[in-house]
């Protein structure tokens, strides 16, 4: 049996076919731009979304989530009323803590369910004029 040698230019390349010579390590940097080139598309994609996606349900929060208030009306009116009982304030300073009252109540947001203080356990912002 004939030994077989590798040593011939010919043989070698039709076996091999056409390498490229050159230092294979000068080509690396090519190939980490090309993943990059595929990377960075979808990792703006994914900040973008999160970065919406935050905005959108703190606006929601802020703006549209229906939240509950309490006012402690019969609280407010007892106390009054004790007051103009002992003579702490006149009527005239009754009849503007009333309709502070009211002005309290009238600027509370769209968002905002208001209930009676007493119908409230715990948990709930209590409104004070």
């Amino acid at each position: 049996m004939k030994d077989t040698d590798f040593s011939d230019e010919s043989t070698t390349q039709a076996l091999w076919g056409d390498l490229p010579t050159e230092n294979l390590d000068e080509t690396e940097p090519e190939p980490r731009k090309e993943r990059w080139k595929i990377i960075f598309p979808w990792l703006m994609a994914f900040l973008i979304s999160v970065v919406i996606s935050a905005s959108t349900v703190l606006v929601y929060d802020r703006y549209f989530a229906t939240r509950i208030a309490a006012v402690d009306i019969k609280g407010f009116i007892a106390a009054q009323r004790d007051l103009y009982v002992q003579g702490k304030i006149s009527e005239e300073q009754l009849r503007q803590n009333i309709e502070a009252l009211d002005k309290t109540i009238e600027n509370i947001p769209v968002n905002v369910v208001v209930i009676m203080g007493d119908a409230v356990v715990r948990n709930a912002k209590v409104i004070k004029p």
